[in-house]
């Protein structure tokens, strides 16, 4: 099988710039300093191979568990932090060096900059980066699914109508709060973000409307388009990884055959080798070089 198999590689697979700057400075940071250590708020990115070589230069994770001096440097992670959390870390006396990705940083200025509006968030609730977005104003709402943004918006309208001071005990938020914006986590998926801002127009609700979503998320999405007429796929990154998950998920949907692995390590687990016909993407968080190494290491004859 190996003579006739065709490799393709997605479009834009591997890091993107935020990723890029995360490690740039972490990295930088670990070279810098001249005493004390270098410890990471949380995961800077989810990749095993990349938080592999953060340990590798003297990075570890931070738990409060473990005292910090002033001398020491703390890097705040890709996914950004609440204000709340950055006023503590603050409060600490250590370095601080704030890898947080441009990108999120920005959602967390507008979040702050309508914070006095009900704001819709789509994302995953669990995720480290809507958990410090969240922090950013006091009546930040996140809906997962259309189903919840329905109950929400529906919320929204009966409350206006009855005129009550709160809307349940899952969407509360005063009754003074008229104006809406919704927004998006910057690794959400195209067509749920396209599908929700057709529901807010089906169902008349008028919310301003911030498109933050990443460019280098819908890239990586829109090229799965690419790899259709494959019969496997292998998608590369962290099982943590936001949008590596929506790779997965997406990419099922077309293809039977989809393996996610963290590393070309986990590929003596799949059986790639059934298949004439294989696809590649990643993940912003996973290294060029691993989404090569996969390559060379499929591409074999």
């Amino acid at each position: 099988m190996g003579e006739d198999r065709e490799v393709t590689i997605a479009p834009g697979a591997g890091f993107c710039k935020g990723v890029e700057l995360a490690l740039k400075k972490a990295l930088q940071a670990a070279k810098n300093k001249k005493q004390g250590s270098v410890f990471s708020e949380g995961e800077l990115v989810h990749n095993r191979d990349v938080s592999a070589q953060l340990y590798a230069q003297g990075i570890c994770q931070w738990t409060q568990d473990v005292q910090i001096h002033p001398e020491d440097t703390l890097l705040i992670r890709a996914h950004g932090i609440s204000p709340q959390r950055r006023s503590f870390l603050t409060s600490l006396g250590c370095i601080i060096e704030d890898c947080t990705c441009p990108l999120v940083a920005r959602i967390g200025r507008i979040i702050e900059t309508h914070r006095e509006k009900g704001i819709l968030l789509l994302g995953d609730r669990q995720h480290e980066e809507v958990e410090g977005l969240c922090g950013y104003a006091k009546h930040v709402h996140v809906c997962e699914n259309l189903n919840e943004l329905a109950q929400l918006i529906d919320a929204i309208h009966h409350h206006k109508q009855i005129g009550e001071k709160i809307l349940d005990e899952k969407y509360s938020a005063p009754s003074e709060i008229q104006d809406w914006i919704m927004i998006a986590q910057s690794t959400l998926d195209l067509d749920f973000w396209t599908m929700a801002k057709a529901l807010c127009a089906q169902k008349r609700f008028h919310a301003q409307i911030f498109d933050t979503i990443c460019e280098a998320t819908k890239q990586r999405q829109q090229g799965l388009e690419h790899l259709y007429a494959c019969d496997a796929v292998i998608v590369i990154g962290g099982f943590h990884s936001a949008n590596t998950k929506r790779l997965f998920e997406k990419i099922k949907k077309h293809i039977a055959t989809v393996f996610w692995i963290e590393s070309s390590e986990d590929l003596t687990k799949l059986n790639w080798n059934l298949y004439k016909k294989i696809g590649i993407t990643a993940g912003t968080s996973t290294p060029k070089s691993v989404v090569q190494h996969v390559f060379r290491e499929i591409s074999k004859k």
